[in-house]
């Protein structure tokens, strides 16, 4: 029996192999969709009072398939994952900026009421001593190291401002609690001490729809940048059992997320990937050394407490807008980069402690409706364009030593489409996304996570490249 899609979603999730929004003939042609077009082919197709009955979606989706000359081949046996809905809406969406009103409700999440310090890249004697070695190069004194002689002047002057302006060693300033302009971007940036625990949050506005982002994480389980997650499932037995596995239940780690969106007033999102992680020592990873794969981790390179990550996505009429690793900022050329807009993406970690780790980048505005019920083309008619279009998406392998794709997931959910040369409005359009993995008959045995193959617009079934975002 076809599954529908609950709250949580399990899996790993990789980058796409698309190169562009095409149309479904052999010739993979690039195509810029027209939006009103689009609307009014979703709004005019068939009866679908019967939803899934009228998409004619089957119990699981098989086959196989095989290139030309026998190089690349394709073999699914997937699962059918729909959402809990009766109808299927279409929407519009537009890019968010983060306000005062959203720093205050951060500030009062996060740090509860407790005193909000600036972050200290470099004391008053730390930055006296670096100073005095820059002097000392530039007298000859001690060999050049980490810097040119060009460069001295410049870092003398630099480290004998950060003589004047720098804290003292243990001394607590409290932060602005509003955004500053730095001369690249504005931010609030701070840290502070809840429940005994360390904790930063830092907020950065580029302003329209570029790189706004928020996040909260309590060391050693993330940064500004990122979280530091393994999914528990790249490792295998390499590591033991228990140091893999988190103690408490996914349901656990579910009720957490959600009393956090709760809490930041986040209404309409729901978790739409949850999946067990252990976390690792970033210096493992960035000391500069050639460490090996996840499975090679020495145990003592993990953090104890392992844990959950939870991906949440907006919700238009409780369809969900589908979680994906790819971020929908790829341009085709370089004079693109202007209207790079990423996807929104939240997410959160937990420990049996708590949460350790949120950050919500690219935020959305609550989409608009434009269709409570979208026009869908059935599933057999999206199933022969896959079988089409996937060998000429990669019809490249033919030339390898031979690839083999396995399906193993077949995905209905809604997706943010933007025209190609627009930033900060998109559509949201019902998409199917076929996930998988791939074997590469030279480098068999090694791990590659699951990824998106290729996904087709469930309206017209045209192919769209979800890193370009059209």
């Amino acid at each position: 029996m076809k599954k529908t899609i609950s709250l949580v979603l399990a899996g790993v999730l990789a980058l796409g192999l698309l190169t562009g929004c095409e149309d479904t003939p052999d010739t993979p042609a690039v195509i810029i969709k027209d939006q009103e077009q689009m609307l009014e082919t979703a709004a005019n197709g068939r009866e679908n009072s019967a939803l899934f009955a009228s998409l004619e979606v089957p119990d699981r989706f098989t086959g196989e398939w095989t290139g030309l000359n026998g190089k690349l081949k394709v073999k699914a046996d997937a699962e059918i994952l729909l959402p809990n809905a009766d109808k299927i809406p279409t929407g519009r969406v537009t890019a968010r900026e983060f306000t005062q009103d959203d720093l205050d409700n951060f500030l009062r999440v996060f740090l509860k009421g407790q005193p909000y310090y600036e972050e200290v890249p470099i004391t008053k004697q730390k930055a006296q001593e670096m100073l005095e070695r820059f002097q000392a190069m530039q007298r000859g004194e001690i060999p050049l190291e980490g810097a040119s002689y060009e460069d001295l002047p410049d870092l003398i002057e630099q480290y004998a401002e950060a003589v004047r302006t720098a804290p003292d060693e243990n001394e607590l300033r409290l932060a602005p609690t509003s955004f500053v302009d730095n001369g690249y971007f504005s931010e609030m940036n701070g840290w502070g001490t809840v429940d005994g625990k360390e904790v930063h949050l830092n907020v950065i506005h580029w302003g329209d729809a570029g790189m706004n982002k928020t996040a909260f994480f309590i060391p050693p389980y993330g940064d500004w940048n990122e979280s530091y997650v393994i999914p528990a499932d790249h490792v295998g037995d390499a590591l033991p059992h228990e140091r893999i596995f988190p103690a408490f239940s996914a349901d656990d780690a579910l009720r957490m997320g959600d009393a956090l969106m709760a809490e930041l007033g986040l209404d309409n999102v729901i978790c739409d990937r949850l999946q067990p992680v252990f976390f690792y020592n970033h210096h493992y990873l960035y000391g500069g050394e050639d460490r090996g794969g996840w499975a090679d981790m020495d145990p003592d390179e993990l953090i104890e407490g392992c844990g959950y990550q939870l991906q949440y996505v907006r919700c238009v009429n409780g369809f969900p807008i589908s979680y994906t690793r790819e971020q929908g900022n790829a341009v085709e050329h370089e004079a693109d980069h202007d209207a790079v807009w990423s996807y929104e993406q939240i997410e959160v970690c937990v420990t049996a402690d708590g949460v350790v780790y949120f950050s919500w980048e690219s935020p959305y505005n609550e989409p608009t409706v434009e269709l409570e019920d979208t026009q869908l083309m059935s599933f057999p008619e999206i199933t022969d364009i896959f079988q089409r279009m996937i060998m000429v998406k990669n019809s490249y392998q033919e030339a390898g030593n031979g690839t083999t794709y396995y399906v193993d997931r077949v995905h209905l959910g809604l997706m943010r489409i933007k025209a190609k040369d627009t930033r900060g409005e998109g559509l949201l359009v019902p998409v199917w996304d076929f996930w998988g993995t791939k074997d590469f008959a030279a480098d068999s045995g090694e791990f590659v996570d699951e990824q998106i193959l290729l996904t087709i617009n469930a309206i017209d079934g045209t192919v769209i490249d979800r890193n370009l975002g059209y």
